[in-house]
């Protein structure tokens, strides 16, 4: 718990200096922090336009968790569900319902976006040091 306190405070403070030294709103600074600030996982690769959970074994929540939590921002639903190979769209939608209610990703039908929320962002490190390699 102190960890990630100390993590979002460290986030919010480098999105106040660069938004106050570069003149940018703080949503222009805050994506840049997230940017910055992405998490590498060695469950993840990644690359020109796909990114894949490298253990096939976990569920496709877990994969979207991880998915989500390794990148910055918001990302497409259709990303998403191309990134898992999931096939049926529907379930697919119901899954992304699932974790929204949860409280671990923000899903947006209108934008067709998820984002993760810091829940999920906890829940995708649990599910990365569970799945991982080991080092």
């Amino acid at each position: 718990m102190d960890a990630t306190f100390v993590v979002s405070v460290s986030n919010w403070i480098l999105a106040e200096l660069i938004r106050v030294f570069h003149d940018l709103s703080i949503e222009e600074a805050q994506q840049l922090v997230d940017s910055v600030a992405e998490r590498r996982v060695p469950l993840i690769w990644q690359g020109d336009e796909v990114k894949r959970v490298l253990n096939p074994k976990i569920e496709t929540r877990d994969q979207v968790l991880i998915l989500v939590a390794t990148s910055p921002g918001k990302i497409l639903v259709k990303d998403l569900r191309n990134w898992t190979e999931y096939k049926n769209s529907t379930r697919f939608i119901e899954i992304l319902k699932s974790l929204h209610g949860a409280r671990l990703v923000e899903f947006n039908e209108r934008n067709s976006t998820v984002e993760i929320l810091p829940p999920g962002s906890q829940e995708a490190s649990r599910i990365s040091e569970l799945h991982g390699p080991k080092f």
